[in-house]
């Protein structure tokens, strides 16, 4: 048996002992020993109540949690009796006199014996203990309800949680830990159930619970009474707004329509607590002592919580005349103390300006960043959309706002237009704000509300006033957090002021092309706002002929910063331009060569050792293998593309060094693909990829495109018999590993049926060729993919070279020629059919003589294999269905595989050529006697010659009878 000090031994020499090797052992033996004594559970409990060594205790509370865990996992049956034993010991360490920290431990312990619970042996007597704990009315026994209810589901039998509800009236004498403690069990449970994915718009029985429950409304309005934003209870304040935010978030926006045929209470108290809110909000920010800066965690997580449930009520019919009334003073102490820029996004302007420009993309757009900015930006939103006059008010008011700090940077008397702000002179906003802040603030705002400016000319003549009065001195600021939101405003109006000929259009062009450039000064969040910027002007049709006259020198600047950048909109909005604008040769050429210079300096970063690097590379080489799919590009400047992008060809020398050889390989195809030739750069690459093969460990990949481009294009290259040769070769060290997978052979194979199909190869070539294939065919394939294939290669063989293969068959002894025949059975409709039919075709139209009654019965099979699959095609099509998981993972990928295979044999209609052969061996081969011993294959083959050749869609309806087997 071991004893307590043997434990306590253990935890100590697990959690502090010195070597990480020691203390892994001990660990291991500490695990191992509770798992094999009964008594490990209880003996760790006890060690967890010691009031001497609070710091073995808590380490003794965390070994619990893993123990729990072995026992749960042991082979051996961890037994009801012990279990309930266990829970036993749980709940009554709960309600003892320990730290919260160890409680915690020991509520995990018990969350994963109620989830491993699945007969329900316990989860009522748990119930049963929320309710008479709290019933109790002590302090102890409430605390370890609390905990006990964080680890149970809720469900329709709800009378457990009504006690923790009920528990909210007799906290208030309580420490404020058991406090904050309520409130979270609160705020999770909620949590749960209103923020879970939700098809129905009806709310299900246990949110009804929550939205129609008058003791919990009750509850929370008291709480808000409470309401403070300084002292001990934040925390506690923050977690009772957090729950009556997701009530009012889920009744106003999933549940609107049906809560509105049936009474809640919530509703009754939203006016309540939206004045509460927005007057403890608005005298905080009024207070004597207030300072933004000052504010701390606890301050803000409250503070957020408000502003999100403002910004949610505001959309309540209810609260319309509350948030009318109160919309200046929302806007001077809410709005604009709280929405001008913190220190840590001033530091991020230089230290992390990828995150000060999502920030800043996230508040214009989605608003999902949990901080009081973002939700600043909702309740603007929620204005803008729910209380008249209110888009009119942030704009007008903003730009007197920005007007104002604009006069008062330049030291001029301020106008008289401007009165209603020196009304305000001593508000926060005016007495207290940095006039910059003030002033980026303000154009903030102004882009936030710019989505809803078009729909008003009275506003919008107000907003031209201030642009064409400050919009000079603007672009000259001096201020870089300015200048970002100058960017960011310029982006969100640029529909308003950017207009063709105009002088200013082109003057706030040019200020986004020198933010870009301001990179050079590491001032790179104002690069990647003028960036953002320039995405938006790009992306909005209307402004083309605007940009028409600046877009070349705009690409040139983004492609010369993108060198410094790590930003993913500069790769996107260089692709863009690419892809919307006509562009002139020498901007093409020198762009490219930016962008090329960036991979090579990045590679050269990444070889000394800075792997993050290669994320950079591959966004770089994204906008590479766009460009051959545009048609402004492609063909007209294939020659310039391909000799700057050719620099990079250089690397696939060393594939080992660099991760970019299948973006070199795919953007080679594409070319080829798109110009149908193959250039000489190209025709070099192709002695260079066997060097891919071997980094590829011999699988093809992107290399079975590219080779079957090769093949189907490069007419003059494959004239060349080294270029035979070699491909030859590299298709066969894939053959000749077969421990790559059968799938990558097929492939291989693939490759050559075109080779053979295509070229006229020499008799050592051909012979080569087929005693590898005849040698691969004597083993077991278990792939069809490589099955179909492997006789495949004789048929393709009577297409070319039609003289040589008969003449290596005859030196067989003939039985191969019966073989190849016979691989009809394993023919796949489409390529395998024409393949068949073709080659065999060929061979009879020269030597009919070939003919024999095991052929003519394997075409009319195959050909009624592939008439059928065009008829289920067909009806598919028809019924929009996609039979996506007919096929195993290996038939996908082989179909994925032939449906990009280019080849001739792809043109022939199989049905066609097998008629014309037909009508052309006749002359020579008596076929009525050659079939007379066989009706079954008379019929069929009557009926497969009445298919309409030149109709594929009218053929008639067979009733082809199923040969029988013999």
């Amino acid at each position: 048996m071991i004893n307590q000090q043997e434990y306590t031994n253990m935890i100590i020499m697990a959690f502090q002992g010195k070597e990480s090797g020691a203390r892994k052992k001990a660990e291991e033996l500490l695990i191992q020993t509770c798992q094999n004594d009964v008594r490990s559970i209880d003996i760790l409990c006890e060690l967890s109540t010691q009031q001497n060594d609070q710091l073995l205790a808590e380490q003794a509370a965390i070994t619990i949690i893993t123990a729990v865990k072995k026992f749960i996992a042991n082979t051996k049956p961890y037994v009801v009796e012990m279990r309930l034993h266990h829970v036993d010991l749980f709940v009554q360490m709960l309600s003892k006199q320990i730290s919260d920290k160890i409680k915690s431990s020991i509520q995990q312990a018990l969350q994963q014996l109620v989830c491993y619970d699945k007969q329900n042996h316990f989860k009522t007597q748990l119930k049963q203990h929320i309710i008479q704990s709290i019933e109790s009315r002590l302090e102890n026994m409430v605390v370890s309800a609390f905990f006990i209810a964080e680890t149970l589901q809720l469900d329709t039998q709800w009378e457990w949680f009504q006690s923790i509800i009920k528990a909210g009236k007799i906290i208030d004498s309580f420490s404020q830990s058991t406090k904050v403690l309520w409130a979270k069990v609160l705020f999770n449970q909620l949590n749960k159930q209103f923020t879970t994915y939700q098809i129905s718009f009806v709310p299900e029985p246990i949110q009804q619970y929550f939205i129609y429950n008058e003791e919990l409304c009750q509850v929370l309005i008291l709480k808000t009474q409470q309401l403070t934003f300084v002292g001990e209870d934040l925390d506690y304040c923050h977690f009772v707004v957090a729950s009556q935010r997701l009530i009012y978030d889920s009744i106003l926006k999933q549940f609107k329509d049906a809560i509105i045929a049936k009474k809640c209470p919530f509703l009754d108290i939203i006016c309540i607590l939206s004045d509460a809110y927005i007057q403890s909000l608005v005298a905080f920010t009024m207070s004597q002592n207030f300072q933004k800066d000052n504010i701390n965690q606890n301050q803000s997580n409250l503070i957020n919580e408000i502003i999100k449930f403002l910004a949610i009520s505001c959309k309540s019919i209810q609260v319309y005349h509350i948030f009318a009334e109160y919309r200046m003073a929302i806007f001077i102490d809410i709005i604009l103390p709280f929405f001008s820029s913190t220190q840590k996004e001033i530091n991020d302007l230089i230290d992390d300006p990828n995150e000060f420009v999502q920030l800043t993309q996230d508040i214009l757009d989605e608003q999902k960043s949990d901080i009081i900015k973002s939700s600043i930006a909702q309740l603007i939103i929620a204005y803008c959309q729910q209380i008249d006059g209110s888009i009119s008010f942030f704009t007008s008011f903003s730009i007197l706002a920005a007007s104002y700090c604009i006069q008062k940077v330049q030291n001029t008397e301020i106008k008289e237009q401007l009165g209603l702000i020196m009304e305000l002179k001593e508000h926060y906003f005016l007495k207290s704000m940095n006039i910059n802040l003030l002033l980026e603030s303000s154009l903030l705002i102004l882009s936030i509300v710019s989505n809803y400016l078009t729909q008003r000319n009275e506003v919008g003549l107000i907003f031209k006033s201030f642009i064409n009065e400050y919009g000079d001195y603007l672009l000259n600021y001096s201020i870089p957090l300015v200048k970002a939101r100058l960017c960011t405003f310029i982006g969100s109006f640029c529909k308003t002021i950017l207009h063709e000929k105009e002088e200013f259009s082109y003057s706030l062009l040019k200020f986004l092309m020198n933010q870009i450039q301001s990179q050079k000064n590491d001032q790179f969040a104002n690069c990647y706002c003028a960036i953002e910027a320039i995405k938006n002007i790009i992306e909005e049709p209307s402004l083309e002929k605007v940009l028409e006259s600046s877009i070349g020198q705009i690409l040139l600047v983004l492609c010369e910063s993108l060198l410094q950048s790590d930003f993913e909109v500069h790769f996107e909005t260089i692709k863009q331009i690419y892809k919307t604008f006509k562009l002139e040769a020498s901007i093409l050429d020198q762009s490219l060569g930016l962008i090329v210079l960036k991979i090579q300096k990045e590679q050269q970063l990444l070889e000394q050792g800075q792997t993050e690097r290669q994320i950079l590379i591959n966004q770089t080489w994204n906008i590479l293998k766009a460009l051959p799919e545009i048609e402004n590009i492609i063909p007209v400047h294939f020659n310039l593309l391909e000799k700057r992008v050719s620099v990079l060809y250089k690397y696939i020398i060393n594939p080992n060094i660099i991760d970019f050889d299948e973006d070199i390989v795919y953007f080679i195809s594409q070319l080829i693909f798109k110009t149908k030739f193959i250039s000489d750069y190209q025709a070099e690459m192709l002695f260079q990829c066997n060097k891919v093969i071997e980094k590829q460990k011999f699988t093809l990949g992107q290399l079975f495109e590219l080779f079957n481009y090769y093949i189907y294009y490069g007419k003059t290259l494959f004239q060349n018999i080294k270029a035979q040769e070699f491909l030859i070769q590299i298709l066969e060290s894939v053959f000749n590993n077969p421990h790559r997978g059968e799938a990558s052979q097929g492939e291989a194979i693939l490759l050559i049926h075109l080779l053979i199909q295509e070229y006229q190869l020499s008799q050592e070539v051909l012979a080569y060729i087929y005693t590898k294939i005849l040698q691969r065919s004597q083993f077991e394939v278990k792939n069809d993919f490589l099955r179909a294939r492997l006789m495949g290669v004789y048929i393709s063989g009577f297409i070319q070279n039609c003289p040589q293969t008969l003449a290596w068959i005859e030196q067989q002894q003939g039985f191969i020629y019966d073989h190849i025949i016979d691989s009809s059975k394993h023919c796949q409709p489409d390529y395998d059919s024409q393949l068949y039919v073709y080659g065999f075709c060929q061979l009879l139209f020269k030597n009919p003589q070939h003919l024999n009654i095991t052929l003519l019965q394997n075409f009319v099979s195959v050909l009624k294999k592939q008439y059928h699959h065009d008829l289920k095609k067909a009806k598919d099509d028809n019924n929009d269905s996609e039979d996506m998981f007919a096929f195993n993972d290996e038939l996908e990928d082989a179909k994925i595989t032939m449906e990009t295979f280019l080849c001739n044999i792809n043109k022939y209609n199989e049905f066609d050529q097998f008629h014309l052969t037909y009508q052309q061996i006749r002359k020579t081969i008596n076929i009525p006697e050659l079939i007379q011993n066989d009706p079954i294959l008379k019929k069929d083959l009557d009926e497969l010659l009445k298919i309409n050749k030149f109709n594929q869609e009218s053929r008639i309806i067979l009733k082809l009878k199923k040969r029988k087997q013999p």
